[in-house]
């Protein structure tokens, strides 16, 4: 007789993350469709750490970072299931092994922050593009970017305390 084994049951706000990227990225998508066509032909596509304009393309390039934010997205939510799928292989953040449920939630949150840097990117490109003038709030993509490096490490060191 076989034993099966009882699969770990998800938390209810790993479903809250997933429906949130999809709607973040939903956003983004319409973002992008409706302000296309009251966009000069010319807008930023690139800001120095100041919030600075610094570089400019077609305004075509809207749509770059709906698409990048898509396949990164995918990624980071396929990542678990294709995982459990092959359950021999072993992931490892700098050589520190993770709890399933840790890992897990590593990726939906980093998933999450990774919609909402892309969809604050993409305002922020669209509100210099129809103003003119830099962007008056560009310190939350530092403030994003710095929460997506530091989280990891969290999760790590949190992980780490409850297996001791």
């Amino acid at each position: 007789m076989t034993k099966h084994l009882k699969k770990e049951e998800k938390p209810f706000y790993f479903k809250v993350l997933t429906v949130g990227c999809l709607l973040l990225l939903l956003a983004n998508w319409i973002l992008a469709i409706v302000t296309y066509p009251s966009l000069p032909d010319t807008i930023p596509s690139h800001f120095n750490a100041r919030g600075e304009v610094d570089g400019y393309s077609s305004r075509a390039t809207l749509f770059l970072l709906p698409a990048v934010a898509t396949f990164s997205l995918l990624i980071l939510l396929l990542v678990g299931p294709l995982k459990s799928k092959f359950s021999n292989l072993s992931t490892t953040v700098y050589s520190v092994p993770l709890q399933p449920m840790t890992e897990a939630r590593l990726l939906k949150v980093i998933a999450f922050l990774t919609a909402i840097l892309f969809l604050v990117i993409e305002t922020l490109i669209i509100q210099t593009a129809k103003t003119g003038q830099p962007p008056s709030h560009f310190y939350w993509v530092f403030i994003l970017a710095g929460i997506l490096v530091i989280y990891p490490f969290i999760e790590m060191a949190l992980d780490k305390k409850k297996k001791s």
